[in-house]
């Protein structure tokens, strides 16, 4: 009866230790499933850099590690800065992604890399939607047609995002920001008092610039 309980514990651990083998093996191929190529997260970290010293906002650190998000996919990219261009740059120091130094900008995949997930991670989306909406009621004070489904703004090269970032900026200047992160909800943005004649300058003056232009989403 002892030999045959001793062959017993023996078959069970065998059984639990391959058990443990195939568990472990799965969740190694689930990993490398889940995981950017070393040569494609390189690729990220330089054309992320790349965009930022174009934006004349040169970064210190660019750096991924590659792990796509079980839920939703997508992957972070770290962008550190020093603090004198954190200081110098508004539209940095109070981007809603930026912590200490860090700017985390979120891509679906690496060849997703572009102005547009630049911008989409540097900016507050609350005032981008605020400033959207104020060209949308100059384009009415003036006469110019305006179509809800198509983008007001559109700043998806180096040039005109440049010349956004200035504006973006001012507009900083211009208006209160509530931050709704705790209830997951866009922030609310208003017009801080007496500062409405230089807003609808703004953006008279962006429009100017050609920054505030319709094309399909």
């Amino acid at each position: 009866m002892k030999q045959f309980f001793k062959v017993l514990t023996r078959i069970i651990l065998i059984i639990c230790g391959g058990l443990s083998l195939l568990v472990a093996l799965v969740f190694l191929i689930l990993a490398n499933l889940f995981k950017a190529s070393p040569s494609d997260s390189r690729e990220g970290n330089e054309a992320l850099k790349q965009i930022f010293i174009s934006l004349d906002l040169p970064p210190e650190k660019v750096e991924s590690n590659g792990s796509y998000q079980f839920e939703g996919g997508g992957l972070d990219f770290y962008v550190t800065f020093s603090d004198e261009v954190i200081n110098s740059h508004p539209v940095l120091k109070e981007s809603p992604n930026l912590t200490k130094n860090r700017l985390k900008v979120y891509v679906l995949n690496t060849g997703d890399i572009s102005y547009h997930s630049v911008e989409d991670n540097l900016f507050n989306h609350g005032l981008s939607q605020f400033l959207e909406e104020e060209g949308e009621k100059y384009f009415q004070e003036i006469g110019k047609k305006s179509n809800p489904s198509y983008f007001i703004l559109s700043w998806r090269d180096p040039e005109s995002m440049k010349k956004g970032i200035a504006f973006y900026e001012k507009a900083l200047t211009l208006v209160d920001i509530q931050d709704n992160s705790a209830i997951k909800r866009i922030d609310t943005v208003t017009v801080k008092p007496g500062k409405e004649a230089e807003l609808k300058q703004l953006i008279q003056e962006m429009d100017e610039s050609g920054l505030l232009t319709q094309k399909y989403q």
